[in-house]
């Protein structure tokens, strides 16, 4: 079943983390819906800013790929946007890689995320994958089980909640940086 890792996921949680029993029904109610064909793209894509000299980012990325590892790929998809090569060098080196960052973001129906966060990494967007809708943030200051839980939320919410309905509870995304 699609949903299998996410209660997995939950059952294996260490305090201090505590769902509520409102969450932790929502996660179990969620292995009871149908599985997905194989080839189905995953309910939520997880897009991570990321760059080599990114300090927030060699926290972050082991805990996040930690929580993904109980995530099959028809529940959640990593997706790097490697800013690495954006700080120094050349001008036309910075360029190509915006526009490799815009591409990547755009095949996931994400490009939005560049005009909110472009340049900016330390941070992860949860979105639904059948429409790119922003479901909720990770980022540096979370557990592994926490950054599980919230990619857990983002599945149930993506399978069972209307286009435009699917919040998660919890702290919302920081504002976008720019809104041209």
């Amino acid at each position: 079943m699609p949903h299998a890792a996410s209660c997995r996921y939950m059952a294996r949680m260490k305090p201090p983390i505590r769902l509520t029993a409102l969450k932790a029904g929502l996660l179990a109610a969620a292995a009871l819906l149908p599985a997905a064909p194989a080839a189905a793209e995953p309910a939520v894509k997880v897009i991570y800013f990321t760059a080599s000299w990114c300090s927030n980012c060699k926290v972050l990325t082991p805990r996040l790929d930690e929580a993904m590892a109980v995530f099959g790929p028809t529940e959640a998809e990593l997706v790097r946007v490697d800013l690495t090569h954006m700080r120094g060098g050349e001008l036309a080196d910075r360029k190509a890689v915006m526009r490799a960052a815009e591409d990547t973001l755009l095949a996931h129906e994400a490009r939005y995320l560049w005009d909110w966060y472009g340049g900016y990494t330390g941070l992860a967007a949860i979105i639904a994958a059948d429409t790119g809708e922003p479901l909720a943030c990770v980022m540096r200051v979370m557990t592994p089980d926490e950054i599980g839980a919230r990619i857990a939320e983002g599945i149930y919410a993506a399978h069972t909640l209307p286009p435009g309905a699917r919040k998660p509870q919890g702290p919302d995304c920081p504002a976008p940086t720019r809104t041209e």
